[in-house]
């Protein structure tokens, strides 16, 4: 039996008005969570994985952002038409946000403890007694080592590790339905990042938590998610589970990314494979695929026109002339170079 869908994002398009004109940041962008699973999404800084997760919360800066059209669908409300009251209900309650850099997060001023208890008295009717129980319990819960000592310590006073501990303690206060968690790991060496990733499993076993988890890392995502979406220039071009990105990624840049991830076979001398060229400035959105001029399958239609969506067996999605009955040859190509059949 297929799992409900918790969260349901149809037709995003968000803008920002500078003084150079209008940036189309987010261009139609549809992806769905279901309960209980992880979504990857997945994209080079810019593409606009934050921004289009920021939009569940609120958190668009208005201006200069405008949100232009699109839904945003949980638990049977459009969260895009509910006044700031209504929204700070649901803003760390069902739903929390873990940021990138804890340190800028988090209030320096504060003790660890009280972030934490004034989250779950925002949200609750608890006793201070029992809400400093609580911060306990949940710094515990988190791995942080002598929680009823750090509870009264400051920020400053922790490792960035034990700082990124403490604001996924926060966000798990109140037990929320969805969780996103923006680049939660990127300041971290890669032992603590493997820990993080491991608490962030933990969690959404333990209660059943459904985690966005915005990355640019592909080689940190595959031990975590159910899911996974690519992003490029403010649109989703894939979307598969994960094996099937893995194993065959249908996107030619999707490819690429997968291609950039150093592996363990690669020689010592070998160079880092990387994509040439760079995304699409989006004051001038291209006319055909944003991809086209970094792609080396581009047909003279990909410079003329918009990719149109193709949804596959296996629910997948990509948005790729590749794909097109009259682009064989292209295809047979791309496949040779992937090493699978056509």
């Amino acid at each position: 039996m297929e799992k409900e869908k918790l969260l349901n994002v149809k037709n995003l398009t968000i803008s920002f008005h500078t003084y150079i004109g209008e940036v189309e940041a987010i261009r139609k962008v549809n992806f769905y969570l279901k309960k209980s699973e992880v979504l990857a999404i997945v994209g080079e800084s810019g593409c606009g994985k934050s921004v289009s997760t920021q939009a569940i919360l609120g958190l668009t800066p208005i201006p200069p952002g405008e949100i232009r059209s699109g839904e945003i669908i949980f638990k049977n409300r459009d969260l895009l038409k509910l006044d700031e009251k209504e929204l700070s209900k649901i803003r760390g309650s069902q739903i929390s946000m873990i940021f990138q850099d804890p340190m800028t997060s988090l209030n320096p001023t504060m003790t660890i403890g009280n972030q934490i208890r004034e989250v779950l008295h925002q949200h609750t009717n608890i006793s201070r007694r029992g809400s400093r129980e609580r911060a306990i319990d949940l710094m515990t819960l988190v791995g942080i080592p002598e929680p009823k000592v750090r509870i009264d310590q400051y920020p400053h006073e922790l490792s960035g590790g034990m700082r990124q501990r403490v604001m996924i303690a926060i966000a798990m206060a109140n037990r929320p339905d969805i969780l996103i968690a923006d680049e939660p790991t990127t300041s971290l060496d890669v032992t603590i990042q493997s820990q993080i990733f491991r608490l962030l499993k933990e969690l959404k076993s333990k209660f059943g938590t459904s985690i966005i988890l915005i990355t640019h890392d592909f080689g940190v995502v595959a031990g975590i998610a159910d899911r996974i979406v690519v992003m490029y220039a403010g649109r989703v071009i894939e979307e598969a589970e994960v094996d099937q990105i893995y194993y065959q990624p249908m996107h030619p840049y999707t490819a690429g990314l997968l291609k950039a991830v150093p592996s363990l076979a690669d020689k010592e001398e070998q160079k880092l494979r990387t994509i040439n060229g760079t995304p699409p400035f989006l004051l001038n959105v291209p006319i055909g695929c944003p991809f086209a001029d970094r792609c080396d399958y581009t047909m003279q239609i990909c410079k003329e026109k918009q990719p149109e969506y193709l949804h596959l067996e296996n629910k997948r999605l990509v948005l790729c002339w590749l794909y097109h009955k009259q682009a064989a040859q292209q295809l047979q190509q791309f496949n040779k170079r992937e090493g699978r059949a056509s």
